[in-house]
């Protein structure tokens, strides 16, 4: 069986995001999720040792300029992170920018920092699929605290965030195919598994898991209004 480490998952973005930096002086520029992230995997005293000196959210920032310094942007791919980055990139006060986002951006966005990128100050965007809290080297979280509407219905932009954390979290762990079952009883797990599922297969193209195979990649969605202990420990 593969290891499953989300915790070394995630550090190993974040050294690669430093080690492509460079021997320079770096500042870590965050949003309010990836300093969560962030946080969660590496103590500031860490980072610190591998010449990152500065940290900043991109909603808190000033306006001295940094120029000595590399900006290392880890965010996820929100509108208001794509805005952020734009007026940033117009009057950039770092001298150059590594930008990585936490999961799919879309060709529009890379397109608009593209033309902000006026000064030529951009040297890597790329995608780092680090877009779930590790909370131990076998348990993540997505940190939403309700995903349904009144109803038992999916919020939509919620629907959109838990599906690129699974996308995230599977892509994270190197999985290229998976097979993804779900609790018929619930409608919310029905289409989040058809949602995961076309997600996969249209900008990752992944395949289904062979079910001969015994080391195959089981995703199991279950409803958490449903009580999946007691089975689960009635078949032990």
């Amino acid at each position: 069986m593969t290891n499953i480490n989300l915790i070394e998952a995630v550090r190993s973005y974040i050294n690669r995001m430093i080690e492509d930096c460079g021997p320079t002086i770096k500042g870590l520029v965050m949003d309010k999720e990836t300093a969560s992230i962030v946080s969660m995997v590496y103590a500031q005293s860490e980072i610190l040792q591998k010449e990152v000196f500065l940290f900043e959210r991109i909603d808190m920032g000033g306006q001295k300029s940094l120029k000595h310094l590399s900006a290392i942007c880890f965010l996820r791919p929100t509108e208001e992170n794509i805005q952020a980055l734009v007026r940033e990139l117009h009057e950039p006060k770092y001298g150059n920018y590594f930008i990585y986002f936490t999961n799919f951006v879309e060709m529009s966005d890379i397109k608009s920092l593209a033309e902000a990128d006026e000064f030529e100050c951009v040297r890597v965007v790329q995608e780092y699929y680090a877009d779930y809290l590790a909370i131990n080297p076998h348990l993540y979280s997505l940190n939403i605290p309700n995903t349904y509407q009144q109803n038992y219905e999916w919020n939509d932009n919620l629907l959109r965030r838990t599906v690129q954390g699974l996308v995230s979290v599977l892509l994270s762990l190197r999985k290229k195919s998976a097979t993804i079952r779900y609790q018929k009883s619930s409608n919310m797990a029905r289409i989040l598994a058809d949602k995961l599922s076309s997600t996969l297969k249209r900008q990752v193209d992944f395949t289904a898991s062979n079910p001969n195979d015994i080391n195959q990649t089981i995703v199991l969605i279950i409803d958490r209004r449903e009580d999946a202990i007691t089975p689960l420990l009635n078949q032990v």
